[in-house]
C-alpha cells in the first residue's frame, strides 16, 4: 500500500499549487464582488 503515500516533493508541489490557486482566486473574487456591488448600485437608480 504505497499509493497513498506522498513524497516530500509531491507535498511541496501540492502546497505550492494550492497557494497559487488562492492567489488567483483572490483577485477574481474581488472583481466579482465589485461587479455585483456596481450592478446593485445601478439597479437602485
Amino acid at each position: 500500500m504505497k499509493g497513498s503515500w506522498l513524497t516530500p516533493e509531491e507535498i511541496q508541489y501540492k502546497r505550492e499549487r494550492k497557494e497559487k490557486m488562492i492567489y488567483l482566486l483572490l483577485p477574481v473574487t474581488a472583481i466579482l464582488i465589485g461587479a455585483v456591488i456596481a450592478f446593485l448600485t445601478q439597479m437602485t437608480y
